[in-house]
């Protein structure tokens, strides 16, 4: 039935464009997808969405009515069951892409080479309130990684830095995704970081390397005062390699990610190794001293921060 009314919407929308059919039928949609899982079987909330998919996509809805696909998709993302939460997900994806929800966001052309200018962000984002609606579905996605199961946070995770990019400027993406990276609640570090690494490669392949170099600096000492010292060591070096433009460097970014939790002398050696080089990108004088100063402040923390501050001692010599 479902499928029936989609393909009817889908194809002779022109000729039902006078009549009650199509918004009686979008009521009903949302209606039913909204209900509890006890009441609506999977099979036919996931043949709702489908078709929901299609109609934003042949671009037969109003305005109004793709705003309030994007609430029911936003809504459906906090279901307990990853099936169809994961179906939301897809329903506010393509909502987004397909340019048609209130918001009237598009999203930043792709093609762009990595040698051309950086993008004119204040061009693209011009409404406040739009961009703050956006955020907080960023903000809904994050806590689902939170809250989902692990490979609900993977299939998100996969995806969230090549949606960040198209859609935000990353001034007002770092502040998140970092933040959620240091969280004491992050049941997903390992994840995250690798959220960070994407980010950061998308900002590199902008010609962003110096926003880059300023958020790393300006959230330094939150990294630093992590407990306990082991996971500070991995946030910081995770944290240098994504900002690093070294692809040698950024090559062994896997195989650290993988070494969360343990301390031992290779992680010693792979943190001072990521620091020196990401202090030797560092122009500006007043970041170099901050950058020591903010190690000296935590000396007494662990050896990794002693260690690290007689290399950059002997560097100056």
């Amino acid at each position: 039935m479902w499928a029936t009314a989609f393909y009817i919407m889908e194809n002779y929308h022109v000729d039902l464009k006078d009549l009650e059919f199509p918004s009686k039928i979008l009521q009903f949609a949302v209606t039913t997808a909204s209900g509890n899982e006890e009441s609506v079987s999977t099979a036919v909330y996931l043949a709702i969405l489908k078709g929901l998919e299609r109609l934003l996509l042949t671009d037969v809805l109003s305005q109004q009515d793709s705003e309030v696909i994007m609430k029911l998709g936003v809504d459906r993302l906090c279901l307990p069951s990853p099936q169809r939460s994961l179906a939301a997900l897809g329903l506010v994806f393509t909502c987004m892409y397909s340019g048609k929800q209130y918001d009237q966001y598009s999203p930043l052309p792709r093609d762009t080479s990595k040698n051309s200018s950086a993008y004119n962000f204040d061009a693209v984002y011009q409404d406040p309130e739009s961009l703050i609606l956006a955020m907080e579905r960023v903000t809904v996605l994050f806590d689902r990684i939170k809250k989902g199961y692990p490979y609900e946070a993977r299939v998100i995770t996969r995806v969230l830095p090549t949606f960040l990019a198209d859609f935000f400027p990353p001034q007002d993406i770092m502040n998140k995704v970092i933040g959620e990276f240091i969280s004491s609640q992050q049941p997903y570090p390992k994840l995250v970081a690798q959220v960070v690494f994407q980010v950061f490669s998308n900002l590199h392949d902008q010609q962003q390397t110096l926003l880059v170099q300023d958020w790393v600096m300006l959230s330094l000492s939150n990294f630093t005062q992590r407990t306990p010292i082991s996971l500070a060591v991995w946030s910081l070096t995770c944290f240098f390699i994504s900002a690093s433009t070294n692809r040698w460097l950024r090559s062994l970014f896997p195989h650290v990610v993988n070494r969360m939790g343990k301390m031992e002398v290779v992680d010693t050696r792979l943190f001072c190794v990521a620091a020196m080089s990401f202090y030797n990108q560092l122009t500006d004088d007043a970041q170099l001293r901050a950058f020591v100063s903010t190690f000296q402040m935590v000396i007494s923390l662990g050896a990794p921060y002693t260690q690290l501050l007689e290399l950059l001692s002997d560097s100056k010599k």
